[in-house]
């Protein structure tokens, strides 16, 4: 099943809880069995979104970023994934990301040194090395999942509602702003 409707992303409940420790275990056990069926067309498995920053409260569901030097070989990596659970979404919106599911984890492919790929990196040192922010971002958190607890598109407003908090510490980060990606806008 592939579908790049936005609105389709998200079955899970939304929720965002406060950090638990057991999310980089969580993380390890999914890197290695991604490496398991498609390690020969990847650069490198990280944990990254809120859960990976200790402290930070989120949805608990693991975000990993697979990177990979380009996608001539995407059609081995969704067989490789699908062979293991996760269901291939496609970009979702998001150019220069193939996104996959599966309860508990949600799977971002994308190219080394891409725009998507620098955003999410940018984003999540500047939190680990700024702890004021990051506990700033935390309270954005859940007061954004108070306001859309319960709302049919939840999960789609919630991250629209993040986006100025997101680009101002990319901002602060480096990135140029006048780089928005289209879903950001």
């Amino acid at each position: 099943m592939t579908t790049d409707d936005p609105s389709n992303a998200y079955s899970d409940p939304f929720k965002v809880v406060d950090y638990d420790p057991t999310w980089a275990k969580l993380f390890s056990n999914e890197h290695d069995l991604i490496l398991s069926t498609i390690a020969q067309y990847v650069m490198t498995v990280e944990h990254v979104g809120s859960t990976s920053i200790p402290g930070l409260a989120a949805k608990p569901i693991i975000d990993i970023q697979v990177v990979v030097q380009d996608f001539s070989n995407l059609s081995q990596c969704i067989e490789g994934m699908t062979g293991i659970g996760y269901v291939y979404k496609g970009l979702l919106g998001i150019e220069g990301r193939e996104y996959f599911k599966r309860p508990g984890f949600h799977v971002h492919m994308v190219q080394m040194g891409n725009d998507e790929y620098t955003r999410k990196t940018l984003f999540l040192k500047y939190l680990r090395e700024h702890k004021d922010v990051c506990q700033e971002y935390a309270e954005l958190k859940k007061r954004l999942a108070i306001k859309w607890n319960g709302h049919p598109s939840a999960h789609l407003e919630y991250n629209l509602d993040k986006t100025e908090f997101i680009m101002g510490v990319l901002t602060r980060a480096g990135w140029d702003p006048e780089l928005k990606p289209e879903y950001l806008k």
